[in-house]
């Protein structure tokens, strides 16, 4: 790795955590009640690869990097050589949460599988009243506490089987195919037009909304039970092949 791909990769990764923070901050603000941190960054974690991608196009996108990955292109390395340590940066948050994912319920995965809000109810449960939907336990005292439901609610209960295994697979996978994408889309050979470049770009956009939509509409099906958990990995699947083949012929 040359001194350039250190700070190529410098920039995609801090430019991720920088895009993955602002949407935590969002989600944050926005949430309701006194929720868990782990329910709160359970909300982002879905969106990292989507941050990946953006931190893989401005790290690659502006007018000084492009002509720096240029003149590495007249020195005889391809942009496909120039944009590798980008696309790791700007994976590597994924990457690690994927594992955090999959290491164990410590980290909540409910966000990946919204449903429609039911109904409220209380239950009588062990002397005292309690409330899945609303995430509280009113004990026989009067005593109203939140962690218990919560958190349950937040390590699988009610959740598809391999639900865990799933979103770990689909945010490793789309945490690499995204970014590499968008670097694809950034970092363009020397011979392509003003309309190719245009084009490419366009391109991209689109394969990375689509890919974003199947995911999320099979995240829903396995929610709702029509359809199995792991069916959310295929649509990263495919787009990370694909941008491994087109990256191959692209040297």
């Amino acid at each position: 790795m040359t001194t350039w791909d250190f700070r190529s990769f410098l920039r995609a990764l801090v430019a991720t955590l920088l895009s993955l923070t602002i949407v935590w901050l969002i989600t944050a603000a926005s949430d309701e009640g006194p929720l868990a941190v782990a329910i709160r960054a359970g909300r982002t974690l879905p969106l990292a690869p989507l941050a990946g991608s953006v931190g893989a196009a401005l790290a690659l996108g502006t007018s000084r990097v492009r002509g720096e990955t240029l003149a590495l292109e007249a020195l005889g390395r391809s942009p496909a050589e120039a944009m590798v340590a980008a696309v790791i940066g700007a994976a590597l948050p994924s990457i690690v949460i994927a594992m955090l994912l999959a290491a164990g319920p410590t980290v909540n995965v409910t966000a990946f599988y919204p449903r429609a809000p039911r109904d409220n109810a209380f239950v009588v449960r062990n002397g005292a009243f309690e409330s899945a939907s609303l995430g509280v336990r009113i004990d026989s005292n009067g005593e109203l506490e939140f962690a218990s439901s919560s958190a349950a609610r937040g390590n699988g209960e009610d959740l598809p089987r391999g639900a865990r295994g799933a979103a770990a697979a689909a945010t490793a996978l789309a945490g690499i195919a995204l970014p590499l994408v968008a670097a694809r889309a950034s970092a363009y050979r020397s011979l392509l037009d003003r309309f190719m470049r245009k084009r490419r770009r366009n391109l991209s956009v689109a394969i990375v909304g689509m890919t974003s939509l199947a995911t999320l509409v099979a995240f829903q099906a396995a929610a709702a039970g029509f359809a199995p958990a792991m069916l959310a990995v295929l649509p990263p699947s495919l787009l990370l092949a694909w941008s491994l083949v087109a990256m191959r012929f692209s040297r």
